[in-house]
């Protein structure tokens, strides 16, 4: 009995420190990343119209819609669609939170950015 005692207070200890379990609430998901966003590469401005307008020197630079897809309190998944038929594809960009004025970025080829509002 002791033994459970002290594993779930750890599992309560480590869930708290990391910023919450699976268990957590489900209504609790991460804000929406809405206003003008610049890291040392990538940048966009996501309106709260669901415009975007979207600039990755060399690699991409367009406008288009987007989509926020929450996956936890901290984390969620950003859908970017281009205007220009030719693009058709969604983009997506797992997203992390680090605080209210910073979020990690990262490209399909793993290529991350720390991104803060402008």
């Amino acid at each position: 009995m002791k033994g459970i005692v002290v594993s779930g207070w750890l599992a309560a200890g480590v869930c708290g420190a990391v910023g919450g379990c699976a268990a957590h609430d489900a209504q609790s998901k991460a804000a929406v990343p809405t206003g003008s966003w610049k890291g040392s590469v990538v940048a966009f401005d996501l309106g709260s119209d669901g415009r975007v307008s979207y600039k990755d020197p060399g690699i991409a630079e367009f406008t288009g819609r987007w989509e926020w897809l929450p996956t936890t309190q901290a984390e969620g998944t950003l859908v970017l669609t281009p205007s220009a038929p030719s693009s058709a594809n969604p983009l997506q960009f797992p997203i992390r939170w680090l605080s209210k004025n910073a979020l990690r970025f990262c490209d399909a080829n793993g290529h991350c950015d720390t991104l803060s509002r402008r």
